[in-house]
Protein backbone atom coordinates (compact mmCIF):
# COMPACT_ATOMS: atom_id res chain seq x y z
CA UNK A 1 0.00 0.00 0.00
CA UNK A 2 1.25 3.21 -0.96
CA UNK A 3 1.16 6.22 1.78
CA UNK A 4 -0.98 8.93 1.32
CA UNK A 5 1.07 12.03 1.57
CA UNK A 6 -0.25 15.32 2.68
CA UNK A 7 1.52 18.85 2.05
CA UNK A 8 1.03 21.28 5.18
CA UNK A 9 2.45 25.12 3.43
CA UNK A 10 2.59 27.54 6.54
CA UNK A 11 2.08 31.44 6.78
CA UNK A 12 4.68 33.95 6.24
CA UNK A 13 3.33 36.17 3.72
CA UNK A 14 6.47 37.21 1.15
CA UNK A 15 8.60 34.36 3.01
CA UNK A 16 5.75 31.95 1.74
CA UNK A 17 7.28 31.67 -1.67
CA UNK A 18 9.68 29.72 -0.63
CA UNK A 19 7.29 26.87 -1.13
CA UNK A 20 7.17 27.31 -4.61
CA UNK A 21 10.25 26.20 -3.97
CA UNK A 22 9.83 22.94 -2.50
CA UNK A 23 6.76 22.08 -5.10
CA UNK A 24 9.31 22.23 -7.15
CA UNK A 25 11.80 19.69 -6.11
CA UNK A 26 8.79 17.76 -4.83
CA UNK A 27 8.06 17.45 -8.13
CA UNK A 28 11.01 17.19 -9.99
CA UNK A 29 11.91 13.73 -7.25
CA UNK A 30 8.33 12.06 -8.45
CA UNK A 31 7.43 12.86 -4.51
CA UNK A 32 3.36 12.26 -4.69
CA UNK A 33 1.51 15.14 -3.09
CA UNK A 34 -2.25 13.79 -2.16
CA UNK A 35 -3.15 16.84 -0.13
CA UNK A 36 -2.80 20.09 0.66
CA UNK A 37 -3.73 21.89 3.64
CA UNK A 38 -2.59 25.46 3.54
CA UNK A 39 -2.72 28.97 5.93
CA UNK A 40 -2.14 32.04 4.90
CA UNK A 41 0.15 32.64 1.86
CA UNK A 42 0.54 28.82 2.10
CA UNK A 43 -2.91 28.77 1.26
CA UNK A 44 -2.77 31.01 -1.90
CA UNK A 45 -0.02 28.88 -3.02
CA UNK A 46 -1.04 25.70 -1.87
CA UNK A 47 -4.78 26.53 -3.82
CA UNK A 48 -2.75 27.71 -6.68
CA UNK A 49 -0.70 24.10 -7.04
CA UNK A 50 -3.70 22.22 -6.14
CA UNK A 51 -5.77 23.81 -9.45
CA UNK A 52 -2.50 22.92 -11.54
CA UNK A 53 0.14 20.89 -10.47
CA UNK A 54 3.07 22.72 -12.21
CA UNK A 55 5.53 24.19 -10.11
CA UNK A 56 6.87 26.51 -12.82
CA UNK A 57 3.89 27.34 -14.38
CA UNK A 58 2.28 28.55 -10.56
CA UNK A 59 5.67 30.34 -10.32
CA UNK A 60 5.26 32.11 -13.38
CA UNK A 61 2.21 33.08 -12.96
CA UNK A 62 2.88 34.62 -9.52
CA UNK A 63 5.70 36.03 -10.67
CA UNK A 64 4.09 38.03 -13.67
CA UNK A 65 1.60 39.37 -10.92
CA UNK A 66 4.57 40.69 -8.61
CA UNK A 67 6.06 41.57 -11.67
CA UNK A 68 2.53 44.37 -12.58
CA UNK A 69 0.88 47.21 -11.32
CA UNK A 70 -1.72 44.89 -9.88
CA UNK A 71 0.80 44.21 -7.14
CA UNK A 72 1.59 47.77 -6.81
CA UNK A 73 -1.84 48.96 -6.03
CA UNK A 74 -1.38 46.82 -2.86
CA UNK A 75 0.79 49.35 -1.53
CA UNK A 76 3.39 46.89 -0.11
CA UNK A 77 6.07 48.26 -0.90
CA UNK A 78 5.48 51.26 1.92
CA UNK A 79 4.99 48.35 4.46
CA UNK A 80 8.74 46.70 4.31
CA UNK A 81 11.09 47.95 6.73
CA UNK A 82 13.49 50.53 5.67
CA UNK A 83 17.02 49.36 7.03
CA UNK A 84 19.87 52.33 6.86
CA UNK A 85 22.60 53.72 9.15
CA UNK A 86 23.13 56.90 11.01
CA UNK A 87 19.75 58.84 9.31
CA UNK A 88 19.76 62.49 8.96
CA UNK A 89 17.90 64.89 11.22
CA UNK A 90 15.78 65.37 8.74
CA UNK A 91 14.73 61.50 8.26
CA UNK A 92 14.51 60.45 12.00
CA UNK A 93 12.22 63.64 12.61
CA UNK A 94 10.01 62.59 9.09
CA UNK A 95 10.75 58.89 11.06
CA UNK A 96 8.94 60.19 14.03
CA UNK A 97 6.08 61.84 12.52
CA UNK A 98 5.16 58.55 10.65
CA UNK A 99 4.98 56.97 13.59
CA UNK A 100 2.95 59.26 14.53
CA UNK A 101 0.20 59.25 12.27
CA UNK A 102 0.51 55.27 11.50
CA UNK A 103 -0.68 55.28 15.46
CA UNK A 104 -3.55 57.24 15.29
CA UNK A 105 -4.51 55.63 11.67
CA UNK A 106 -4.65 51.91 12.78
CA UNK A 107 -6.24 53.26 16.49
CA UNK A 108 -9.44 54.34 14.09
CA UNK A 109 -9.51 51.23 11.52
CA UNK A 110 -9.26 47.38 11.86
CA UNK A 111 -6.96 47.24 9.04
CA UNK A 112 -4.44 49.53 6.27
CA UNK A 113 -5.09 47.66 2.84
CA UNK A 114 -8.85 47.21 1.65
CA UNK A 115 -10.03 43.68 1.78
CA UNK A 116 -11.12 44.46 -2.08
CA UNK A 117 -7.56 44.76 -3.15
CA UNK A 118 -6.66 41.46 -1.52
CA UNK A 119 -9.71 39.73 -3.75
CA UNK A 120 -8.49 41.62 -6.55
CA UNK A 121 -5.26 39.72 -6.00
CA UNK A 122 -6.83 36.39 -5.21
CA UNK A 123 -8.75 36.72 -8.40
CA UNK A 124 -5.88 37.17 -10.67
CA UNK A 125 -3.87 34.06 -9.01
CA UNK A 126 -6.63 32.03 -9.04
CA UNK A 127 -9.30 30.54 -11.09
CA UNK A 128 -12.57 30.44 -9.25
CA UNK A 129 -14.24 26.88 -8.49
CA UNK A 130 -15.25 24.94 -5.68
CA UNK A 131 -13.09 24.08 -3.34
CA UNK A 132 -13.82 20.56 -3.29
CA UNK A 133 -13.07 20.01 -7.30
CA UNK A 134 -9.50 20.93 -7.30
CA UNK A 135 -7.04 18.76 -9.04
CA UNK A 136 -5.18 17.85 -5.69
CA UNK A 137 -7.53 17.97 -2.85
CA UNK A 138 -6.78 21.07 -0.88
CA UNK A 139 -8.16 22.98 2.24
CA UNK A 140 -7.30 26.04 3.44
CA UNK A 141 -7.65 27.81 7.49
CA UNK A 142 -8.31 30.40 9.63
CA UNK A 143 -9.07 31.67 12.76
CA UNK A 144 -12.09 32.67 14.58
CA UNK A 145 -11.59 35.68 16.61
CA UNK A 146 -14.63 35.20 18.78
CA UNK A 147 -13.45 31.69 20.25
CA UNK A 148 -9.73 31.70 18.54
CA UNK A 149 -10.83 28.01 17.06
CA UNK A 150 -8.97 27.24 13.51
CA UNK A 151 -11.99 27.07 10.60
CA UNK A 152 -10.91 24.68 7.73
CA UNK A 153 -12.69 25.12 4.62
CA UNK A 154 -13.55 22.03 2.67
CA UNK A 155 -16.16 23.23 0.41
CA UNK A 156 -17.93 26.38 -1.27
CA UNK A 157 -15.95 29.03 -3.38
CA UNK A 158 -11.94 28.23 -3.61
CA UNK A 159 -11.33 32.05 -3.99
CA UNK A 160 -13.12 32.90 -1.07
CA UNK A 161 -11.51 30.20 0.91
CA UNK A 162 -7.95 31.36 0.01
CA UNK A 163 -8.65 35.18 1.07
CA UNK A 164 -10.66 34.44 4.43
CA UNK A 165 -7.20 32.41 4.96
CA UNK A 166 -5.27 35.53 3.99
CA UNK A 167 -6.71 38.46 6.29
CA UNK A 168 -3.72 39.74 7.98
CA UNK A 169 -4.14 40.85 11.36
CA UNK A 170 -3.92 44.66 11.43
CA UNK A 171 -3.18 44.88 7.42
CA UNK A 172 -6.56 44.03 6.32
CA UNK A 173 -10.00 43.54 8.33
CA UNK A 174 -11.00 40.70 9.74
CA UNK A 175 -14.92 39.29 8.67
CA UNK A 176 -17.98 38.22 9.95
CA UNK A 177 -18.93 34.82 8.50
CA UNK A 178 -22.01 32.88 10.25
CA UNK A 179 -21.58 34.65 13.82
CA UNK A 180 -17.43 34.27 14.05
CA UNK A 181 -14.92 36.80 13.05
CA UNK A 182 -12.66 35.19 10.77
CA UNK A 183 -9.26 36.21 10.37
CA UNK A 184 -5.95 34.92 8.87
CA UNK A 185 -4.99 31.29 9.19
CA UNK A 186 -1.74 31.66 10.64
CA UNK A 187 -3.06 33.10 14.11
CA UNK A 188 -4.11 29.61 15.42
CA UNK A 189 -2.87 26.92 12.76
CA UNK A 190 0.79 29.04 10.89
CA UNK A 191 2.10 25.43 9.75
CA UNK A 192 -1.92 23.45 9.75
CA UNK A 193 0.03 19.45 9.85
CA UNK A 194 -3.07 18.50 12.12
CA UNK A 195 -5.59 19.97 9.87
CA UNK A 196 -3.78 17.48 7.01
CA UNK A 197 -3.65 14.88 9.66
CA UNK A 198 -7.50 15.00 9.62
CA UNK A 199 -7.83 14.86 6.22
CA UNK A 200 -6.40 11.37 6.25
CA UNK A 201 -2.74 11.61 5.18
CA UNK A 202 -0.66 8.93 6.34
CA UNK A 203 2.72 11.44 6.39
CA UNK A 204 2.33 14.75 6.32
CA UNK A 205 5.29 17.08 4.85
CA UNK A 206 5.36 20.52 6.89
CA UNK A 207 6.74 23.42 5.82
CA UNK A 208 7.33 26.49 7.72
CA UNK A 209 7.63 30.36 6.53
CA UNK A 210 8.77 31.81 9.73
CA UNK A 211 12.16 33.72 10.45
CA UNK A 212 14.70 31.75 11.17
CA UNK A 213 16.59 34.87 13.21
CA UNK A 214 15.78 38.18 14.61
CA UNK A 215 18.25 41.43 15.29
CA UNK A 216 17.90 43.83 17.77
CA UNK A 217 15.56 46.61 18.02
CA UNK A 218 16.35 49.93 17.72
CA UNK A 219 14.23 52.98 19.66
CA UNK A 220 11.69 50.99 18.90
CA UNK A 221 7.94 52.43 18.44
CA UNK A 222 5.31 50.92 20.12
CA UNK A 223 3.76 49.17 16.49
CA UNK A 224 7.36 47.67 16.00
CA UNK A 225 7.69 46.00 20.05
CA UNK A 226 4.18 44.77 19.03
CA UNK A 227 5.35 43.30 15.89
CA UNK A 228 8.25 42.03 17.15
CA UNK A 229 6.23 40.41 19.62
CA UNK A 230 4.35 38.54 16.89
CA UNK A 231 6.94 37.48 15.05
CA UNK A 232 8.40 35.57 18.54
CA UNK A 233 5.01 33.92 19.04
CA UNK A 234 5.24 32.64 15.24
CA UNK A 235 8.23 31.32 15.78
CA UNK A 236 7.51 29.25 18.68
CA UNK A 237 3.83 28.14 17.37
CA UNK A 238 5.92 27.21 14.29
CA UNK A 239 8.55 25.21 15.81
CA UNK A 240 6.03 23.78 18.03
CA UNK A 241 3.68 22.51 14.54
CA UNK A 242 6.11 22.03 12.51
CA UNK A 243 7.48 19.00 15.08
CA UNK A 244 3.91 17.31 14.81
CA UNK A 245 5.31 16.69 11.03
CA UNK A 246 6.50 13.53 9.93
CA UNK A 247 9.13 15.64 7.89
CA UNK A 248 9.42 19.13 8.81
CA UNK A 249 11.09 21.98 6.44
CA UNK A 250 11.81 25.28 7.45
CA UNK A 251 13.76 27.23 4.51
CA UNK A 252 16.45 29.75 5.47
CA UNK A 253 14.23 32.88 5.25
CA UNK A 254 16.64 34.43 7.47
CA UNK A 255 14.58 37.54 9.16
CA UNK A 256 12.84 39.00 5.71
CA UNK A 257 9.63 41.00 6.28
CA UNK A 258 6.42 39.40 5.66
CA UNK A 259 6.07 42.08 3.09
CA UNK A 260 9.10 41.68 0.70
CA UNK A 261 7.90 39.98 -2.10
CA UNK A 262 10.05 41.37 -4.77
CA UNK A 263 12.39 39.17 -3.61
CA UNK A 264 10.91 36.10 -4.78
CA UNK A 265 13.70 34.73 -5.88
CA UNK A 266 15.69 34.56 -3.07
CA UNK A 267 12.81 32.79 -0.95
CA UNK A 268 12.32 30.32 -4.13
CA UNK A 269 15.71 29.17 -3.70
CA UNK A 270 15.32 28.86 0.11
CA UNK A 271 12.88 26.50 -0.65
CA UNK A 272 14.47 24.50 -3.85
CA UNK A 273 17.53 24.54 -1.24
CA UNK A 274 15.92 23.21 1.76
CA UNK A 275 13.69 20.30 -0.05
CA UNK A 276 16.89 19.24 -1.49
CA UNK A 277 18.85 18.75 1.69
CA UNK A 278 15.52 16.74 3.21
CA UNK A 279 14.66 14.55 0.33
CA UNK A 280 16.85 11.32 2.02
CA UNK A 281 14.07 12.37 5.46
CA UNK A 282 11.09 11.84 2.93
CA UNK A 283 12.40 9.19 1.24
CA UNK A 284 12.46 7.47 4.45
CA UNK A 285 9.38 8.15 6.12
CA UNK A 286 7.50 7.30 2.95
CA UNK A 287 9.73 3.97 2.47
CA UNK A 288 9.10 2.93 6.37
CA UNK A 289 5.28 4.32 6.18
CA UNK A 290 4.64 2.04 3.43
CA UNK A 291 6.28 -1.21 4.88
CA UNK A 292 4.37 -0.19 8.33
CA UNK A 293 1.30 0.13 5.64
CA UNK A 294 1.97 -3.21 3.99
CA UNK A 295 2.05 -5.27 6.98
CA UNK A 296 -1.73 -3.79 8.74
CA UNK A 297 -2.82 -4.70 5.23
CA UNK A 298 -1.60 -8.13 5.39
CA UNK A 299 -2.83 -8.24 9.33
CA UNK A 300 -6.38 -7.27 8.21
CA UNK A 301 -6.62 -9.65 5.19
CA UNK A 302 -5.06 -12.72 6.97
Amino acid sequence: MKPKVGLALGGGGARGLAHLGVLRVLEEEGIPIHLIAGSSMGAIIGAMYAQNPKALEVTRRLENYLKGNDYESLGLKYIVPQNGNSPSVLTQFMKTITKRIVINYTASRAGLVKSERLSAAIGVLIDEMDIRNTKIPFVSVATDLNSGETISFQEGSLRNAVRMSSLIPGYISPEEMEGKLITDGGVSALVPVEIARELGADIVIGVSASVKNIQALNDPHILEIVSRADVIRGIYLSRLQLSLADVGLHPDVKDAHWSEFLRFDDFITAGVEEARSKLPEIRRALKMKKSFLGRMFSIINS
